[in-house]
């Protein structure tokens, strides 16, 4: 079914309280107006709005259906990712279980998946990798809009197999539309538009796609702004001020209520069209990013120095991203079925800004593409043979530039095998990836690894299953991790000469002979995938040798401390839970309610606890859904982190109350959907322990966010 609804809108005076703040918003009065008054439907038109989606989870390579694939997977889609939607990535997915975000301000949230990120998390767009910097620095925003996804899927667990050296940890694929792979059987629109009253922010989105002949076409844009955000109390943590200084003093003040320097703006755009045939297709697409978003204060050094005037200089970050993919299928026959390919070009480009005036300029020009070959099913058996090449161009230029220029060319060839018999499904898996850097002098690296996996799913019933997986992944070292403040050839820089990373404010120093990473991952889950009752349960070991992380040393150098990447056999060890359940039934009216809960626990073989570990957490999830309404409650408990790495500081616990609603309301073929959402309802001082930022920047406050989305 279609809907739609076609409204024209125009500024308005509504003003919502929220948080002491106005809350001002341009389409809500005029949409919520037109809803009411065309709200009354036929009790034979009434039906409840459970969007049934098929769940086949395109990262597993072989297109299985979640119930069936090995792999522990998270799935947003449909209304569920409007309901999550986020300012970035790591916020989308914060609720999803064993998925954290690490954020560095608002404006910059990477995915932690069971406690790994930036360089072991691997960001994928349509299935090839996001070419970016926000693994090199945690202050550099993913250059992915998760606004104009139509699909998010998270493979928690080592992933290296399918999509190489930075999946050790697990892999985030963001899907969108925007390569059409169907005719579209009719013209389809869709506008939305949603406000957030703690940073008053403000989101407009927009889709048009249709067909012409055989050719499929497809336009999205959005556009999203927003001020300083809005907390309970103070930005720093009162533990880390000194009050016996004046000017200390004086800053921790003036971060009562909000977190300084935090604005941001971004938009984005994106064309594609397919040709489509009887069987497969061939599509291109071209998307830009503008990011402009504030670093919040207390984070890089600049903010302690006087600007001409005197007032204290803020750094904000200026991204841009120019992306060309282009995507095909097309059937084989004989022992091949089909085969898939994705390619895509990227122009990446972000300049930290001081003020009025330029900082380090980064810069990542690359290519990056994917070809998979579908055999053709026999007596159970099938599988995938595929070949991965890319090639990116590294550089940063500027006071911050502690990583010389550096071209990087991966080659990998990588198969995924099944056999399903009966109750029985097994699954292997091998990959061999080879990395080349390239410098000027003599400090270039090559260096190949090979991972392997082997899974069974045991179906002992029709609505449930068992899956034991073991796997081995290697990692070779990426080049922030070789290469900080070392010298062509090979050597570091004098300490007198080391370049500060102001996002982390330390010396980092970077380890040239840095061995793989080889991490051995058990995992045991135990699913039931239909029924009233539904849910999961995962636990998992995954043992990493020679794991690479950055400790802090007892040197110093202009009151900045050093630290140095070193490598240490280290530990992960968690579980994770979710159940779904009814719990009444009467008439139109469904009430149920989910439980869940994940833990993680990282230890280093003789260095204490690793670094920015999430605590635990779990929390039950209260919907009830009446035909064209729903409204969900959600109370999570998060406990005390105090199990922390040197230099840590603890972070307390905390209760995190949020509430959803939306209404449905239908015009023949054409709907208007009005939804809120309230998040941190109790106002909590909210410090995310795997965040950078946390003593100086918590989570935002109270907040309310009200929307409307209309689809014609």
């Amino acid at each position: 079914m279609t809907y739609s609804r076609s409204l024209r809108i125009k500024q308005g005076d509504i003003r919502v309280a929220a948080r002491g703040n106005p809350f001002s918003f341009s389409t809500l009065a005029v949409a919520i107006a037109a809803s009411l008054a065309h709200s009354a439907l036929s009790a034979q038109e009434l039906e409840h709005r459970e969007e049934h989606l098929e769940e086949i989870v395109v990262t597993s390579t072989l297109h299985r259906s979640r119930a069936d694939t090995v792999l522990p997977v998270n799935l947003l889609a449909g209304e569920e990712l409007r309901e999550k939607l986020g300012a970035t990535l790591g916020a989308t997915l914060s609720e999803q279980v064993g998925v954290n975000s690490a954020n560095f301000g608002p404006g910059v949230g990477a995915p932690v998946i069971r406690g790994q990120s930036a360089n072991r998390v691997q960001v994928l767009q349509g299935g090839i990798g996001n070419i970016d910097a926000s693994s090199v620095s945690p202050d550099h925003a993913n250059s992915l809009e998760p606004a104009l996804a139509t699909r998010i899927e998270v493979v928690r667990g080592p992933a290296t197999l399918l999509y190489g050296n930075g999946a050790i940890g697990g892999v985030v694929n963001v899907i969108d539309g925007r390569i059409p792979t169907a005719l579209p059987s009719e013209t389809r629109a869709m506008l939305e538009t949603r406000h957030n009253g703690v940073s008053d922010q403000q989101v407009s989105v927009g889709m048009l796609e249709g067909a012409a002949g055989n050719v499929a076409w497809h336009v999205d844009g959005v556009y999203r702004e927003s001020n300083l955000v809005e907390i309970p109390g103070y930005a720093q943590n009162a533990a880390i001020v000194d009050f016996d200084d004046p000017t200390a003093l004086a800053e921790y003040e003036e971060g009562h209520g909000v977190v300084n320097n935090t604005s941001s703006r971004s938009n984005a755009q994106s064309l594609g069209g397919s040709w489509i045939f009887d069987e497969g297709y061939f599509g291109i697409a071209y998307n830009r990013l503008d990011n402009l978003y504030g670093i919040p204060e207390g984070t890089h050094g600049a903010h302690d120095e006087a600007g001409d005037g005197g007032e204290e200089v803020g750094i904000s970050i200026d991204m841009q991203q120019e992306r060309v993919d282009v995507e095909f299928e097309l059937p084989l026959t004989g022992i091949f079925s089909e085969v898939h390919g994705r390619i895509g070009l990227v122009d990446y480009q972000h300049v930290e800004l001081e003020g009025a005036e330029s900082g380090t300029r980064y810069e990542q020009d690359g290519i990056e593409g994917r070809v998979a070959v579908h055999q053709s099913e026999l007596d159970g058996h099938q599988g995938v043979v595929g070949l991965q090449v890319s090639t990116r161009e590294f550089s940063a230029l500027g006071e911050e530039a502690f990583i010389p220029q550096t071209d990087i060319s991966t080659l990998a060839l990588f198969t995924v095998q099944s056999l399903d018999i009966g109750a029985l499904l097994y699954e292997t898996g091998a990959r061999i990836e080879r990395q080349t850097f390239d410098q000027i002098g003599s400090c270039d690296n090559t260096e190949s690894s090979v991972s392997g996996s082997a899974s069974a799913l045991w179906r002992f019933r029709e609505d449930s299953n068992a899956v034991v997986s073991v796997s081995h992944s290697q990692r070779a070292a990426t080049v922030d991790e070789r290469y900080s403040n070392i010298q062509s050839d090979c050597s570091e820089l004098p300490l007198d000469l080391l370049i500060a990373h102001a996002a982390t404010q330390r010396l980092e120093v970077g380890l040239p002979s840095a061995q793989k990473e080889r991490a051995t991952n058990i995992e045991l889950g135990l699913r039931k995938h239909a029924g009233e009752l539904t849910g999961e349960l995962n636990v998992f070991y995954n043992s990493i040798g020679d794991y690479i992380y950055l400790a802090d040393t007892e040197l110093e150098h202009a009151g900045v401390p050093v630290a140095r990447y070193r490598q240490e056999d280290a530990t992960f060890v968690g579980a994770e839970a979710q159940l779904s359940m009814p719990v009444r039934r009467s008439g139109d009216h469904l009430s149920e309610l989910s439980l869940f809960a994940d833990y993680v626990r990282a230890e280093l073989d003789t260095s204490g606890d690793v670094p920015r570990i999430p605590p635990l957490r779990a929390g039950v999830e209260l919907k009830h859904s009446h035909l064209n309404w729903q409204a969900k409650l959600r109370w999570q408990e998060v406990k005390e982190q105090n199990k922390i790495a040197f230099g840590e500081l603890p972070s307390a616990s905390y209760s995190l109350l949020t509430v959803y609603a939306d209404w449905h309301v239908d015009f023949g073929r054409q709907e208007t959907l009005i939804f809120l959402r309230g998040t941190n309802l109790l106002d909590e001082e909210i410090r995310e322990h795997p965040s950078f930022l946390k003593e100086v920047s918590p989570a935002a406050g109270r907040s309310w966010e009200l929307g409307v989305r209309v689809n014609f």
